[in-house]
């Protein structure tokens, strides 16, 4: 008995950790001149999923921003729902970072054009992980919102 609890114990030594966090994923959403850029984390394939959309400013898909922010506050709110069970979608917003290439001028971007990046990256979400939305939840400075469309577009994870 007790040599097959060593045996077992140093088989569990022996074995490769399990990591705790799922590993990021880097993706991309058509954007209106190129790639918008963001990352997935997904611990669990019948995970709910949230998009982390960046506030205003230079923010990236971590929540560090040239201005002063440091330490990816986004990236850290990310892991913890992944803990959790919870699916994330962080982005970069266009013009910016990663999604450099989607627009030339990041100040020329309007509100809308935000709405259709949402969108876009709500059908890539759907299509990589078979989540749909039914309403959303946003996390912004001024603290948490409900939103829901009056009338879902056409072709919307609504």
């Amino acid at each position: 008995m007790i040599r097959a609890t060593l045996l077992a114990a140093a088989a569990l030594i022996a074995s490769p950790a399990v990591a705790t966090t799922p590993v990021p994923t880097d993706l991309t959403a058509p954007g209106p001149e190129g790639a918008l850029a963001g990352t997935l984390l997904d611990p669990d394939a019948k995970a709910p999923l949230v998009l982390l959309i960046p506030g205003s400013g230079p923010t990236d898909r971590d929540g560090n921003n040239p201005l002063g922010v440091a330490g990816g506050p986004y990236r850290q709110l990310a892991e913890a729902l992944a803990a959790k069970g919870i699916a994330t979608l962080r982005i970069d917003k266009r013009g910016l970072f990663g999604s450099k290439a989607a627009q030339a001028d990041p100040n020329a971007v309007t509100t809308a054009d935000y709405a259709a990046d949402v969108q876009a990256w709500s059908k890539v979400a759907r299509a990589r992980t078979g989540a749909r939305a039914s309403g959303c939840s946003a996390i912004a400075r001024a603290g948490w919102s409900r939103c829901r469309p009056r009338r879902a577009p056409s072709g919307s994870a609504g």
